[in-house]
């Protein structure tokens, strides 16, 4: 098994009028596009009412072997995502950079938690879903848990006349602490 697979994307960023009295537009990415062509930049694709669209290609998306838990909770829910990563910039024309496109929920929220830039959930294309499901079915079992046995505290013996830092005491029950 390999311990990481790649493949490119890419993804679509569209400015929307807004209808708030506070905000003239709002910045979202609806799309992920398997196997686009690349771009130099953000190319514009589309524009019309109200509505501006741009693309970026390519983006890469990598699995890892080690985050399969992570991408068995994507596959298994009932609409498997990824997640578009893009950090706030002061570029012309969309005011964001890409940091990337994840299949791992964890990561996404853990940058969503940073209220920083914009995270988009998106779903993921039927060609990228087997193409991550063949990679999942790859991956060994996970190890049964074993809960491990305590074992008995060692007291040591008082040396050189010191007293101990810590003595053995007995609790109210008649057990030793």
């Amino acid at each position: 098994m390999k311990r990481e697979i790649t493949t490119s994307v890419g993804i679509i960023v569209e400015r929307r009028e807004s209808a708030s009295k506070w905000v003239d537009h709002v910045w979202t990415a609806p799309a992920v596009v398997p196997d686009a062509p690349p771009t130099d930049g953000w190319q514009l694709l589309q524009q019309g009412e109200g509505v501006v669209s741009y693309h970026y290609a390519p983006v890469r998306v990598t699995l890892h072997r080690k985050l399969g838990e992570a991408y068995d909770a994507n596959v298994e829910t009932e609409a498997p995502s990824l997640w578009i990563l893009l950090d706030d910039a002061d570029t012309e024309p969309v005011p964001y950079t890409v940091r990337g496109v994840t299949a791992d929920p964890y990561e996404a929220m853990g940058v969503l938690d940073s209220g920083e830039g914009l995270v988009e959930r998106v779903p993921m294309p039927a060609e990228l879903v087997r193409w991550m499901a063949d990679y999942l079915k790859q991956m060994p079992e996970p190890e049964k848990f074993r809960k491990r046995k305590r074992t008995a505290a060692t007291v040591e013996e008082p040396q050189f006349g010191k007293e101990p830092i810590f003595e053995q005491r007995r609790r109210p029950g008649g057990q030793d602490q």
